[in-house]
């Protein structure tokens, strides 16, 4: 499971810092999150652009006087 920890923790594995995103096991993660030391985190997917979406830009021609 990944998780998100909120505060420093230190592990059989070392220091585990603020603000890091890792996979650890289901009781270790359950654990964690009971004692507040970090919350589950959900991936977010980023929405591509497409060329149908995109707004229509006007364009600038040099105009010949």
């Amino acid at each position: 499971m990944k998780v998100k920890i909120l505060k420093d923790v230190y592990s059989s594995k070392g220091w585990r810092k603020e603000n890091e995103v890792i996979d650890v096991d289901d009781k270790t993660a359950r654990q964690y999150i009971s004692k507040n030391i970090a919350v589950k985190h959900k991936e977010e997917k980023i929405v591509k652009e497409t060329k149908e979406e995109k707004k229509v830009s006007k364009r600038i021609t040099k105009s010949k006087k």
